[in-house]
């Protein structure tokens, strides 16, 4: 996508991206302060309080957040892999997603789990357990950067596929299919939902019963996250190339909409009391017939460069390393203060935001910093900034016009 010129650049993308990176400090801030806080049933680091409806409100936010998410990176990794090597590709994304993964590891997660253990115990109770469960969990030192490790199996795999099977880069599905399916999107759409519900529900089961819901498997692997969300990164590659259909995927459907919210609705009220399978069916109908109207509405209202956006952009995915552990600390910090719950929850989720976001000008300041924590070089940098200064010249010459 950096090669492109704006307009054949998908900014929406691009901010919609953005935008669940952005999403999971909510996301955190609701588990942190749902009501489970104030009985015993609380999530990594325990606000000792909550909201009743917080636990919905995150349960809605990732229903949407991480399908989106996975099938964005899908749709960027077939457009990369039409125009580069895919062993130049894939020896940039361990550098974009290896470098933060472990520097953030052994950094900022060791602060964060600290953090959570503050929140349960007196000092000496608190180091006592971070050091059994640095030595024992594999969870424990991945916490919120799960995501990192699923990426890069799935930039390896797609790597490789190129590179046995040449063809694939450049490969559009037919036109008659791409037609055939973008003048039936919304029974498409319904039907690709049902075959990734049905997929999530017996590949994670299966999974479980299989007895890998273990420190290695799970915990430090994430095998069932990448079955999880291998579907939405295949929907991603494919629809990059599909033109036809992804313009009908930039159009709200009424219908699809209305599924979503009606599905959810379901997935909030049932899905917990329900044989696990079920309660999945629900929240996979509910996660893509959620994520089109999102990306919808975007397409029409953040496809335009924006100096704002890209900042944010920019930002996004060191604010997203450093917000967990900023956001638990300031969970323990607010514990004593007398105000509120709702309030003071609104009041860490501002506070994470800037903190977040006041990491990422120090990080941007120094091309150590820069490498280590958002895996970019002083050279990819230099290069990124010559792109957008192509892209402001060429939007603004008539001949663009």
């Amino acid at each position: 996508m950096s090669a492109q010129n704006h307009n054949q650049r998908e900014h929406h993308w691009d901010a919609l991206r953005a935008l669940l990176m952005l999403l999971g400090l909510p996301y955190h801030v609701a588990l942190a302060y749902h009501i489970g806080s104030g009985t015993g049933q609380a999530w990594i680091v325990n606000a000792h309080e909550g909201v009743p409806c917080f636990a919905q409100l995150a349960q809605f936010i990732h229903f949407f957040r991480m399908p989106a998410f996975f099938m964005i990176a899908g749709y960027f990794t077939a457009l990369l892999l039409a125009r580069r090597a895919p062993a130049i590709w894939l020896q940039g994304r361990f550098k974009r997603l290896g470098i933060p993964l472990l520097v953030t590891l052994i950094t900022l997660n060791p602060l964060l789990n600290m953090a959570c253990e503050l929140s349960n115990f007196p000092l000496d109770g608190a180091i006592r357990s971070w050091l059994h469960n640095s030595s024992k969990s594999g969870g424990y030192w991945v916490r919120h950067l799960w995501f990192l490790i699923v990426l890069l199996y799935y930039s390896l795999a797609a790597a490789a596929l190129v590179s046995w099977f040449p063809g694939l880069r450049g490969r559009q599905v037919s036109s008659a299919k791409d037609s055939w399916l973008a003048a039936h999107f919304t029974l498409f759409w319904f039907a690709l939902a049902a075959i990734v519900a049905v997929w999530e529900a017996v590949s994670i089961e299966l999974f479980y019963m299989g007895g890998l819901a273990t420190n290695v498997p799970q915990q430090i692997f994430r095998l069932d996250e990448t079955l999880k969300y291998l579907p939405y990164f295949l929907i991603g590659a494919v629809l990059a190339r599909m033109p036809l259909t992804r313009a009908k995927l930039y159009r709200l459907s009424p219908a699809i909409t209305m599924a979503g919210v009606v599905f959810a609705g379901l997935a909030l009220l049932y899905a917990k009391g329900l044989w696990p399978p079920y309660g999945r069916l629900l929240s996979t109908m509910a996660a893509l017939c959620l994520t089109q109207p999102v990306l919808a509405v975007l397409r029409h209202i953040a496809d335009t460069p924006s100096a704002a956006v890209r900042q944010v952009v920019d930002a996004s995915f060191v604010i997203y390393l450093f917000h967990l552990p900023i956001l638990c600390w300031l969970v323990i910090a607010f514990v004593p203060v007398a105000m509120p719950v709702v309030v003071k929850a609104l009041l860490v989720l501002l506070l994470t935001f800037a903190l977040s976001w006041v990491a990422w000008e120090v990080v941007s300041r120094s091309a150590v910093l820069r490498l280590l924590y958002d895996g970019i070089s002083a050279k990819a940098q230099s290069g990124a900034n010559s792109v957008r200064m192509r892209d402001q010249s060429t939007q603004s010459s008539p001949m663009s016009r």
